[in-house]
């Protein structure tokens, strides 16, 4: 029979234990509650005028969306614009929402502070994906019955850490008030995303699943495709649609022909030309 000292020290590891277990949660649960919060319209007047929609040039609207969510960075235009050509073609209207911009974050200042973790987590960054649907779905050019998501390295994650969350049940870290009438998504394309720690998908389940894409640079020297690939894998085992192509090869931002000298090198147009297939049919699927 377990003395009464016994059981006390039981429950005190027990609880050590699950407090451990649960730090991670708790300590996403304290930066949520630390965001400064707004409501919708305010984080729609944020971005507004840092959203670009691009147009098929042929076919008759509304058109199914893609939101196209740059890195920590931020936009590189071009860049965005390719991407933004492949959703076309597909008969999708482009909208590339340019989160650090609105921030007046020059790509230096994005550098130092958002790839450092120090400002514009995942979490956060969620609320600006709620005002572009809220956007989508109020242009009579668009169909806000199908949008899908598509993000790079942070743009990903915040795609990910989206999809775990319900505002109609639960406010958005950062957006006070609940928000039943946004625009569901229909996909998520995801390019090399961060799945590391600070991740809520790392304990959240997707609180709507949807058909997914995952690009993985398998010798990324920037985040741990490890935990990505796992990650999908855990995914797949318990029945999400998810599409993974690892390319063992290729390295972080390898779909990007325009850039610095000092990084050319990571461009990998085989693996780009792959990739570029891969979302056109995915999109196509999806229509």
């Amino acid at each position: 029979m377990i003395k009464r000292w016994q059981a006390g020290l039981l429950v005190v590891a027990i609880l050590a234990t699950a407090l451990v277990l649960k730090r991670e949660p708790i300590a996403m649960a304290w930066f949520a509650s630390k965001i400064e919060k707004t409501t919708l319209d305010e984080r729609i007047d944020l971005i507004k005028d840092f959203v670009e929609i691009r147009l098929p040039e042929t076919g008759d609207g509304p058109y199914p969306v893609l939101i196209q969510l740059h890195g920590c960075a931020g936009i590189r235009p071009a860049f965005q614009h390719q991407w933004a050509d492949v959703a076309n073609k597909a008969g999708y209207a482009a909208m590339i929402v340019d989160s650090t911009g609105a921030r007046g974050f020059s790509r230096n200042e994005a550098l130092k502070i958002v790839c450092a973790g120090k400002a514009l987590i995942g979490q956060e960054r969620a609320g600006d994906i709620a005002a572009a649907l809220a956007i989508a779905a109020r242009d009579e050019r668009l169909d806000a019955s199908r949008i899908v998501l598509a993000g790079w390295s942070h743009g990903a994650w915040t795609a990910m850490d989206y999809l775990t969350m319900d505002a109609a049940k639960h406010p958005l870290p950062g957006i006070s008030g609940l928000h039943p009438d946004l625009p569901e998504v229909t996909g998520s394309i995801l390019f090399y995303p961060y799945c590391g720690v600070g991740t809520l998908s790392r304990f959240k389940l997707p609180a709507h699943p949807v058909k997914t894409l995952a690009l993985i640079a398998g010798a990324d020297e920037i985040v741990d495709a490890s935990l990505c690939i796992r990650y999908f894998e855990n995914q797949q085992r318990k029945g999400a649609d998810i599409d993974m192509k690892v390319y063992p090869t290729a390295n972080h931002v390898f779909d990007d022909p325009f850039l610095e000298p000092d990084y050319i090198h990571w461009y990998n147009e085989d693996d780009f030309n792959d990739a570029t297939a891969r979302v056109g049919s995915f999109l196509s699927a999806l229509k």
